[in-house]
């Protein structure tokens, strides 16, 4: 039974019953010229590549006969996923490289209808095989580059037979921009494939956007200094600079395309997680302009709904902060010396007087050992030795002279050191430490002051989300100025170290302080629409330019790192009345504390002891004591 089973499928193959049944072979250009795109393009440039077929039901069979004869042929060189309608829906996997085969600008608009950013990388690789057409090709193709250029998909070869010619291909493509037209989809041939080879070398995929040749590119931006500096003069001719400025004018020449650009009054504008937006972003995220810039920081959410840049610039937020706290006159005259020092001199002077009183009390020999044969006021002479005054009855003894030694050295060179700051000093406007960092502010309960378009900057920090106010661009300028003089507002206002450095140059020598301690670096891109053609070549020009140093350069021309630090004046000026207050306040203690001291000293000469007998009731006994009464009429 067996062998009669096998006779039967011998002859019927023999009478091609089943023809089907045979080995594919390379029955015609077309398979031809795929399998040669797979094998010297995709195989170099990735290791798998996606196929995807969707024709009329009468053309199935010619399409799966060319999609089987491809994979034969390429099945030990390279991955090939086929792929339905279905398989887009079901999997978010980007694909890069990619071949459709289709019979009609019908059958493409049905893929071209599941293709999102999520399932296909729109500047991938895409060759598109039309199998059966009719005679209108070049409009069909005019309609699939058409539909393609508004997904911004330049990377895209047709390929087709002509009528009646299995052994010739034709491949085309589109150039958007040239120096006849701009944004233009008409086919133009690249190559001809004829009998088993390409008629000429060429890229499999030129590089399009090389040159704009003056064709006009839309930019959405607004003023932004140091970043974005926009002028206008009085026949309306519309110049940028600034950091971003020089760089939209530098990728123009070197790109070659005109500028047609979008001042907005509103800075950056708002995405939220829907994908709306308002302000530039809106323009982006709807495909009114190509890009935009103007500090714009790379966020997860923008990332989301636009295409990126390659980050050119990388900056630190910082909160601006107002002065501390002025000194009063009399801190000031504590200054010159550290509190250390203070505290040494004030324990040498109080450990002087403890020894004094010490050896008062000993006998006299000792007393003038240590004081001398003639000091008869060694407290008064030690005052005299601290203030540097001069000592009218020298010691003679040598111990008392060493002492003496000693102590004139030491005062000495403490008074040295005191005077020689006191003037600095006096004239500096001194204050207490400004705040040095967030928790800080924090515990000082103070309020934190935002552009509206930098809340998702804090939108992580829970503690000073609820702390902030939001406040339009005019209005945070208003309240910075008036607020960062007052030293004792609990105000703090965010920027970036760029924003701040270009501030205090233009204030200069006046300071915006601010604290030290940063929140954390953003990094500056440009967006552009979600998938964007330009991304690849705007990047490759930027990473040109970033490691040339040019952006380095042009930041330091409007951002000096010298203004982040305070300005010290070393000019020498007079002292005034004002900066000489905490001298006459000191001045004024000291005559006050004498006269206070001159009149008790003459009122105890008055007190009539029996009067001061009968208001405390003092004993009597105490009172008939000579040396009591002695000690009180002294």
């Amino acid at each position: 039974m067996l062998k009669f089973s096998f006779l039967i499928l011998l002859i019927s193959t023999a009478t091609c019953e089943f023809s089907d049944f045979h080995l594919p072979n390379y029955s015609s250009a077309m398979s031809r010229a795929v399998v040669d795109y797979i094998i010297n393009f995709y195989d170099k440039t990735s290791s798998a590549v996606n196929m995807y077929h969707n024709t009329q039901p009468e053309n199935l069979n010619v399409n799966m006969d060319i999609m089987n004869e491809i994979l034969h042929h390429v099945k030990t060189k390279i991955v090939v996923q086929v792929d339905s309608l279905m398989d887009f829906r079901l999997s978010n996997r980007k694909r890069i490289n990619n071949i459709f085969f289709v019979d009609s600008f019908e059958s493409f608009k049905i893929i071209y209808e599941e293709m999102n950013s999520s399932h296909f990388e729109y500047q991938g690789y895409y060759l598109i095989a039309v199998t059966e057409h009719g005679r209108d090709i070049y409009k069909t193709m005019a309609d699939i580059f058409s539909d393609l250029w508004i997904k911004k998909i330049i990377n895209v070869n047709i390929l087709f037979m002509p009528h009646g010619n299995n052994n010739e291909a034709m491949l085309y493509t589109y150039y958007p921009y040239t120096r006849y037209y701009c944004e233009n989809t008409a086919p133009i041939q690249l190559n001809q494939y004829q009998g088993k080879n390409w008629m000429r070398e060429v890229d499999y995929f030129p590089r399009k956007l090389t040159n704009f040749h003056g064709c006009h590119l839309s930019v959405a931006t607004f003023k932004n200094p140091p970043f974005m500096i926009i002028k206008q003069d009085k026949n309306g001719v519309i110049t940028v600079n600034g950091i971003e400025g020089i760089l939209l004018r530098e990728l123009a020449y070197r790109l070659n395309f005109n500028v047609d650009l979008y001042v907005l009054k509103k800075l950056f504008g708002e995405i939220f997680k829907n994908g709306s937006a308002t302000g530039a972003i809106k323009m982006i995220v709807n495909y009114e302009v190509n890009l935009t810039l103007g500090f714009f920081a790379s966020m997860p959410l923008r990332d989301a709904f636009m295409q990126p840049s390659y980050v050119y610039f990388t900056t630190n937020l910082l909160w601006m902060v107002p002065p501390g706290k002025p000194q009063s006159a009399l801190e000031k005259l504590a200054n010159p010396l550290k509190y250390m020092v203070w505290t040494l001199s004030s324990m040498t002077i109080l450990i002087g007087f403890i020894v004094i009183v010490v050896v008062k009390k000993q006998p006299h020999a000792v007393q003038k050992f240590v004081f001398g044969n003639k000091s008869q006021t060694p407290s008064i002479n030690f005052m005299n030795l601290i203030l540097g005054n001069s000592i009218h009855q020298v010691p003679t003894r040598n111990f008392s002279r060493y002492l003496l030694m000693l102590a004139t050295l030491c005062f000495f060179i403490i008074r040295t050191c005191y005077s020689s700051g006191l003037v600095k000093f006096m004239q500096m406007d001194t204050r207490e430490k400004h705040m040095m960092s967030t928790s800080q502010m924090i515990e000082e309960n103070f309020t934190f002051y935002l552009k509206e378009a930098s809340r998702f900057y804090v939108l992580s920090m829970p503690e000073v989300l609820k702390r902030t106010k939001l406040l339009k661009s005019q209005e945070y300028e208003s309240k910075l100025h008036a607020m960062m003089k007052n030293p004792y507002s609990n105000a703090a206002f965010l920027t970036t170290t760029g924003h701040l450095a270009y501030r205090n140059q233009k204030v200069f020598p006046k300071f915006y302080e601010f604290a030290p301690t940063p929140l954390y670096s953003i990094n500056i891109v440009m967006y552009m629409n979600l998938g964007s053609c330009l991304e690849a070549y705007f990047g490759e020009m930027l990473m040109k330019l970033i490691s040339s140093g040019l952006i380095n350069k042009w930041a330091t021309e409007f951002i000096d790192e010298k203004y982040l630090k305070k300005p010290i004046d070393d000019v020498l000026e007079s002292l005034s009345l004002e900066q000489l207050e905490g001298a006459f306040q000191l001045l004024i203690g000291g005559l006050l504390t004498a006269f206070i001291a001159f009149c008790f000293e003459n009122l105890i000469g008055r007190i009539d002891i029996r009067t001061v007998k009968k208001l405390f009731g003092f004993d009597r006994k105490l009172f008939r004591n000579p040396k009591t009464l002695e000690a009180l009429k002294v």
